[in-house]
């Protein structure tokens, strides 16, 4: 038998469909993309700031490093690895010795930089100015190490 529209029977509804939130998924992928990209970031700040920091303060210690590294990603034998040492340890100790003649003009330079800027400034911010510029200094731009420098 089938039933005519006019027949009653028992009807049920449906409660109307809710609308997918895709914007709250959107959302949270974004905060999650952004905050992986910030951890990410200060890790490799963190990482590369301690490689730097460690290569200039043991600068004796760097033409085995790159050897180390060079021989097993090269495959390097015994002899190459330390003909490559002796290249490195020579270049080095070049280097070095132009950074000697240069870094008199480099600290003058950074100095003039932080006193033109402090002038600009009240008494108070220069005193930050100074501060701030001497920490970012000390941490970013370590003095060489005393052996460096001819002392």
């Amino acid at each position: 038998m089938t039933q005519h529209p006019s027949e009653s029977s028992p009807s049920f509804e449906l409660p109307p469909l809710k609308k997918p939130r895709r914007w709250r998924a959107v959302l949270l992928g974004v905060v999650i993309l952004i905050c992986g990209a910030l951890i990410g970031s200060g890790v490799t700040v963190i990482v590369i700031h301690k490689m730097v920091l460690h290569a200039i303060r043991h600068p004796e210690q760097t033409p085995m490093r790159i050897t180390n590294r060079i021989k097993s990603k090269l495959g390097l034998s015994d002899e190459q690895a330390a003909r490559v040492r002796e290249i490195i340890a020579a270049r080095q100790k070049a280097i070095q010795a132009i950074r000697r003649d240069v870094q008199p003009r480099v600290e003058r330079e950074l100095e003039g930089a932080k006193e033109d800027v402090a002038a600009l400034l009240n008494p108070e911010k220069a005193r930050q100015w100074r501060e701030r510029f001497d920490y970012l200094r000390k941490t970013w731009i370590p003095e060489p190490p005393a052996h460096d420098r001819g002392l």
